[in-house]
């Protein structure tokens, strides 16, 4: 498989994607859409399994979050027409226009998937969500409570780490760890996790409606309380559903096997 790092701007602010190219015809294209807590770099395990299935992938850094640049929009609407216009870059790029496309995200990143499915259904062949969170605490809802979380939880190393294995369910190696957090650290990042919390307080609007889905919930996922639950059964109510019993929130460093074998089933039966 090859692969390049590319950016695209959208009035002045560039969105950072990892276009991996399969050795084989290409039979499908499938995007992964990072959360603001990880960042294309945490998708590398799935990546051979997806090449050998002949899977074009693109990994986008959700705007605003990532290698992408601070400071974009928050609200979902925003976030997938410029994400569609990623792909549609690439399609152009390719002399493939027109192209169906597997839609998969992780945790919060879900929602936006869920929109784009909503703006262009005739693009999509299914949407594929991983650990997903559609919405945030209600003590988000006071700026204060927001401020302190990014201070006490993303500034200080021993409690990011802390907060990061709470979610995973797991110890993580540094290198991992790391690079989650060294992006949240760059400059302007403080005021975009502050929207990025305040416009995610409440879940999408959109539903699932015929479009193929699966979603895939960790077991010991601590994020995926009674509320979530319930939004999950609300908004994908359609969606062939599978609990990985021993796995967290970050099933991608933790369980890829796992994953990869229900990708596998999945692209191939929809493909």
């Amino acid at each position: 498989m090859t692969e390049e790092s590319l950016y695209l701007s959208f009035s002045g602010i560039r969105v950072h994607f990892r276009v991996v190219r399969p050795d084989t015809p290409i039979r499908s294209r499938i995007l992964l859409l990072t959360s603001p807590m990880i960042c294309a770099f945490h998708w590398r395990k799935l990546l051979p399994e997806l090449s050998e299935l002949g899977s074009l992938a693109v990994l986008v850094d959700l705007p605003g979050f990532g290698h992408s640049d601070p400071n974009a929009p928050q609200d979902v609407d925003t976030r997938a027409s410029m994400i569609w216009g990623v792909l549609d870059e690439v399609d152009r790029s390719m002399g493939a226009p027109l192209s169906l496309w597997h839609l998969a995200g992780h945790g919060s990143a879900c929602g936006t998937v869920l929109c784009m499915g909503a703006q262009y259904p005739d693009s999509v062949k299914s949407q594929i969500h991983i650990a997903p969170v559609f919405s945030v605490e209600k003590a988000f809802r006071k700026a204060e409570n927001r401020e302190r979380f990014y201070a006490d939880k993303i500034l200080r190393p021993g409690s990011f780490r802390r907060l990061i294995e709470s979610w995973a369910g797991y110890p993580m190696d540094d290198y991992i760890v790391d690079r989650m957090r060294a992006p949240l650290l760059r400059p302007g990042m403080r005021r975009t996790f502050d929207h990025m919390l305040g416009c995610a307080l409440a879940p999408p609007r959109e539903a699932l409606g015929f479009c193929p889905a699966m979603a895939l919930l960790g077991g010991r996922d601590p994020l995926m309380d009674e509320t979530r639950l319930t939004q999950v059964q609300t908004l994908l109510g359609g969606a062939e559903t599978h609990r990985l019993p021993s796995a967290g929130h970050f099933p991608m460093e933790t369980h890829s096997k796992a994953l990869r074998d229900y990708l596998r089933g999945w692209l191939r039966y929809n493909d």
